[in-house]
């Protein structure tokens, strides 16, 4: 191989790696912060559809967390077998479901946003208010770019 080519490169970290490492902590956290609560993921998801009272649909829930449809299925079945969650047929259209909190989750709702504001802290300790600014701003870009991107033959 010629000197200078890509292969002789030096190894740069992956975005992606760094940020799937923090998801990997951040979940930890969550996690030891939660004990009493039987579920030890998709806690962002029980919170939007407590928010939408009653008037949120898995396609919508899927459009909210930017993942396919087969994703939601699974993370509404995880939380439907735990109990935290139910589906109800839309009266008007048998093929939309609406979501609904149980009151089991309910009782846990203070105690997860509690978790996920103290993990916030966590991750953002020493950070200025700028930086926290600049990193939820640089994140929102990186998303976008990534969710903009679609399918290109790369050479």
């Amino acid at each position: 191989m010629k000197k200078g080519r890509v292969a002789d490169a030096p190894i740069i970290e992956p975005v992606g790696h760094i940020a799937s490492n923090i998801h990997r902590m951040f979940l930890s956290v969550l996690n030891a912060y939660l004990t009493d609560v039987d579920i030890d993921r998709f806690y962002y998801p029980v919170l939007l559809i407590e928010a939408s009272n009653g008037n949120l649909t898995q396609q919508e829930l899927a459009g909210k967390l930017g993942c396919d449809k087969v994703q939601v299925v699974r993370i509404i079945d995880y939380l439907s077998e735990k109990g935290y969650v139910t589906r109800v047929q839309n009266t008007l259209d048998r093929r939309k479901y609406g979501l609904e909190i149980t009151e089991k989750a309910k009782e846990f709702i203070p105690d997860i946003k509690k978790a996920i504001q103290n993990a916030n802290a966590l991750v953002l300790n020493n950070l200025s208010e700028q930086k926290i600014d600049d990193l939820y701003s640089t994140l929102k870009i990186i998303e976008k770019n990534l969710s903009s991107f679609k399918s290109k033959t790369v050479s």
